[in-house]
C-alpha cells in the first residue's frame, strides 16, 4: 500500500490501540505514530474503556487476549451503544466460530498475528474508509441552493432531482463520504476508478462536469495535492 496514501486516511484519525503485551504494543505504535498525531495506548480492557470514554477515538486497533475481559467482550459491550467506531482485532485464531463473531461485531478486520505493517496499513485503511461521523445530517448543504441527500443519494437544487452521470455521482458521493479532508489525486484514482486507470486531466474533466451542473465553487482546488469539498454545512 502507498505509504502517503495512507497517511493522507488516517492523519485526522484518533487511534486506540489496546494490546497487553509491551513489546508488540510499542513496536506497532512506533510505526503508527509516524501517521497520526492522535494515538492513545491501553494494555487492558479496563484501561482501554477509560480512554475510549475520554478521547471517542473513530478507530480501535484491539487485541483479542487480554488480561481480565478479553478483547471480544470490550468489543460486544462497545457494539451495544457504538455501531460508528471501527474496529481491528489482532488475534491468533481463523476458525469459524471466531469469523462468525466478527461478523456479529461488524468488524471491519482481524488480523492474524504476528502483525505486519503492511497488513496493518491494509486495514486501518479500509477502517478509514468505512468511518463516517455519528449523527450525520441526511441533508448536506452544498452552497447556492444545492443539497444532497445521504440515504437516496440524489443531488437536488431548490427540491429538484440534478441529473447527474454515473461516475459524475461516484465523485459527488465520494468527496461528501470524506468532506472533512482533502482528497489526493492517488486517492481519487484508487477509490473511485476502480475499474481502470484514470489520468488527472481525465479527473479534472470530471470535476469540470460536477461544477457546471452544480456552482464553480463546488470543489475546491488544493494545488499540488489535489481538492476538497465546499465547506458548507449541514442542514
Amino acid at each position: 500500500m502507498d505509504h502517503y496514501l495512507f497517511a493522507s486516511k488516517i492523519k485526522d484519525m484518533t487511534l486506540l490501540y489496546i494490546e497487553d503485551d509491551s513489546e508488540i504494543q510499542n513496536y506497532l505504535a512506533e510505526f503508527l505514530e509516524r501517521y497520526t498525531s492522535s494515538l492513545h495506548l491501553a494494555q487492558s480492557a479496563e484501561k482501554g474503556k477509560e480512554l475510549y470514554k475520554k478521547f471517542k477515538p473513530n478507530i480501535i486497533l484491539l487485541d483479542i487476549n487480554l488480561p481480565g475481559k478479553s478483547g471480544i467482550d470490550f468489543a460486544r459491550e462497545l457494539r451495544e451503544d457504538d455501531k460508528n467506531t471501527r474496529i481491528v482485532i489482532s488475534t491468533a485464531y481463523t476458525d469459524k466460530d471466531f469469523l462468525l463473531t466478527a461478523i456479529e461485531l461488524e468488524l471491519t478486520r482481524y488480523l492474524v498475528k504476528p502483525v505486519t505493517s503492511i497488513d496493518l496499513m491494509e486495514a486501518l485503511s479500509k477502517a478509514a474508509d468505512e468511518y463516517s461521523p455519528p449523527n450525520i445530517s441526511v441533508n448536506i448543504d452544498l452552497g447556492e441552493g444545492f443539497t444532497y441527500h445521504t440515504v437516496r443519494k440524489v443531488l437536488l437544487q431548490a427540491n429538484k432531482v440534478v441529473t447527474l452521470r454515473r461516475k459524475e455521482m461516484q465523485l459527488l458521493d465520494f468527496f461528501i463520504s470524506h468532506s472533512k479532508r482533502t482528497i489526493p489525486y492517488e486517492e481519487l484514482q484508487y477509490k473511485v476508478w476502480t475499474e481502470s486507470s484514470m489520468t488527472k486531466d481525465a479527473i479534472r474533466a470530471q470535476i469540470r462536469n460536477l461544477r457546471k451542473k452544480t456552482h464553480p465553487q463546488l470543489i475546491k482546488n488544493i494545488t499540488a495535492i489535489g481538492y476538497k469539498l465546499f465547506d458548507g454545512k449541514n442542514i
